[in-house]
């Protein structure tokens, strides 16, 4: 659904930065653009300062598709970001 923009060298920092997201991604700034290789659409989130935090898992060949992504993925922020910050690995 989305990776990260950051790389992690270490389990805590990626929980932390998650965590991040879960409780802060109603701030954060986003949308659509096109893919770097200009070869269709990604999307993006940003945190306060700028930063690109997530982005989409792929890129989309039409923006409407891109755009639906996007929005699913802030709804699931939205309605369960502290149901997955309580999962736990096994």
């Amino acid at each position: 659904m989305a990776v990260s923009a950051e790389v992690f060298h270490d389990y805590a920092a990626c929980r932390d930065a998650f965590g991040v997201l879960c409780t802060g991604h109603a701030d954060m700034a986003g949308g659509v653009q096109h893919a770097p290789d200009g070869t269709g659409w990604m999307w993006l989130l940003r945190d306060t300062e700028g930063a690109a935090t997530a982005v989409s898992g792929r890129a989309y060949e039409r923006h409407s598709t891109c755009r639906s992504a996007y929005e699913r993925f802030r709804a699931l922020l939205d309605a369960d970001g502290e149901v997955l910050l309580s999962i736990t690995p096994p």
